[in-house]
């Protein structure tokens, strides 16, 4: 349930919903590694672990409800795979902003970046590190719809997360528009 929390309040901050309430709602849990969509969601990915499928909803009775799916999993080693669908509400901050946040914490630093314009499609990847370890990131902003994949590791196991991020990125297909 930490997990969740933790998981949620990332979300939640990253869709600019502080003044909602979040409501979760799991789906699934502890589904096998293999081809992931989540419930009511609008993409397919490839999960290289068990994962779980869950929702948040954010009511505010001052805006429409925001709903953004999620699926998760941790692994016994510490790997953590991630995948979220946030619609994006009024005027979205520019896509830089999340990595400049995550920049200015204690001890973090950002490199590895790049930058892609595909069709529709913005699409922003960086490597968080921090003292606790490395994350990997890549968000993705299709119309009014950003998406983002996360892999987060300790430090000891860099070398086995390069090819599972490469493999996990990859893997990220739109369902419906």
């Amino acid at each position: 349930m930490k997990l969740l929390h933790s998981l949620a309040a990332i979300i939640l901050a990253i869709a600019y919903t502080a003044s909602a309430q979040a409501q979760p709602i799991m789906h699934r849990t502890d589904v096998v590694a293999g081809e992931a969509v989540p419930t009511n969601g609008s993409f397919s990915i490839h999960f290289p672990i068990a994962f779980n499928d869950i929702e948040l909803r954010a009511e505010d009775p001052a805006a429409p409800t925001l709903v953004i799916r999620m699926l998760s999993g941790t692994n016994a080693a510490g790997l953590r795979f991630s995948a979220t669908e946030t619609p994006l509400q009024g005027q979205p901050p520019p896509i830089d902003k999340f990595m400049e946040t995550a920049r200015n914490r204690p001890g973090a630093s950002v490199s590895d970046v790049t930058r892609e314009q595909r069709d529709e499609s913005s699409i922003l990847s960086f490597f968080l590190t921090d003292p606790k370890g490395g994350t990997y990131f890549r968000l993705i902003r299709v119309r009014a719809t950003q998406y983002m994949l996360v892999v987060q590791f300790p430090e000891t196991s860099r070398n086995q997360v390069a090819g599972m991020k490469d493999e996990f990125f990859g893997s990220f297909k739109m369902t419906r528009p």
